[in-house]
């Protein structure tokens, strides 16, 4: 019913972007709480775009996303003074699939209704947080190979890109294990993070029935978990207390050994710091956790410090649990500073 009520309001909002002569249509939905175009946004900023598609001739199959950073997610070091920073130094275009899947297109839905059905989905995304551009670009396909692609580009400008450490906000949602809810409300929450860049990936951008994401999972250098919604902690690929990966979907050489630490700092003490050596030196004050890859239950003002290892180099950080809400829909608000 709902699907339906969406394809009511659809014609008002597709507008003239709408292109329909071709075996398969797709079209971003435009409204004011949707992204549906290039525009500038903040960093870490939410935003949603909705995607409509229709098969003219034979049925919808497959539904792929890819984004491109430019430049790469990596945080640039500059030097001193920034204006001798040389552009060709920074890093360089970055793609990640971001979604690859078939898909059930809904027939008979409108009026009237198109031979190889209707399909709607909404992408919710964490925009980077680097300065930088990231490039969407969506594609549908039938079944007979036929397709239909239309893309958008955001900007972000970030204040303090030129800091000594990289900083940035990071809301994890994870479903509790225990709560019957549909698989694509579970596939569509952003648990999983990468350390360094402030990337947040949904569980279909990291495991697929296909091996076209398994690239993503060595960008994973975080899980979020909640058990009932009473707790949430955070916890390395590699451990195995909760999470038991099948090795094929998710093979043990993709799975990172985030280093965590358990540390005296408060929010205060957070606050203060502000160079790559006083990041340093909370992770080397800081003592193992029980299971070295789990932070085990979280609690808010609680800090944490992680080394990483990514493309050889060795990165330490300190993450503050600035907000923590509990019940069917857990939230946990971390800030997150890393050396470059």
């Amino acid at each position: 019913m709902r699907f339906r009520f969406l394809l009511l309001c659809l014609p008002a909002l597709l507008g003239a972007c709408a292109k329909t002569n071709g075996p398969v249509r797709l079209d971003l939905v435009g409204a004011s709480s949707l992204t549906s175009g290039n525009r500038t946004v903040n960093a870490n900023d939410t935003l949603t775009t909705r995607i409509y598609a229709l098969g003219n001739d034979v049925a919808l199959e497959r539904l792929h996303a890819e984004v491109t950073y430019s430049p790469g997610l990596s945080p640039i070091n500059y030097p001193t003074p920034v204006s001798s920073f040389d552009p060709k130094n920074a890093p360089q275009a970055q793609t990640i699939v971001y979604l690859d899947s078939l898909i059930e297109p809904v027939f008979g839905a409108s009026t009237p209704a198109p031979a190889g059905g209707e399909y709607l989905f909404n992408n919710s995304f964490v925009a980077r947080a680097t300065s930088g551009s990231e490039q969407w670009q969506y594609t549908i396909k039938d079944k007979q190979g036929e397709s239909a692609s239309r893309a958008l580009r955001l900007t972000v400008r970030k204040a303090d890109s030129a800091a000594v450490y990289h900083s940035y906000t990071a809301l994890l949602r994870p479903v509790p294990r225990s709560r019957a809810v549909p698989a694509s409300t579970r596939d569509s929450r952003r648990v999983f993070l990468n350390l360094r860049t402030g990337l947040l990936l949904p569980k279909y951008a990291v495991l697929n029935r296909e091996t076209t994401v398994q690239g993503n999972q060595l960008l994973v250098d975080l899980i979020a978990y909640s058990l009932d919604g009473t707790s949430v902690s955070l916890h390395a690929p590699v451990d195995t207390s909760v999470f038991k990966l099948n090795p094929q979907r998710w093979p043990r050489s993709n799975r990172k050994a985030t280093e965590l630490r358990a540390t005296r700092l408060n929010e205060n003490d957070f606050a203060g710091i502000t160079t790559g050596a006083a990041i340093t030196s909370a992770f080397t004050a800081g003592t193992t956790f029980i299971n070295p890859f789990n932070t085990g239950v979280l609690a808010k003002n609680q800090v944490v410090a992680f080394r990483v290892t990514e493309s050889g180099l060795t990165h330490t950080g300190v993450l503050l649990v600035s907000n923590a809400v509990f019940g069917t829909a857990p939230l946990l608000t971390c800030s997150v500073k890393v050396t470059k």
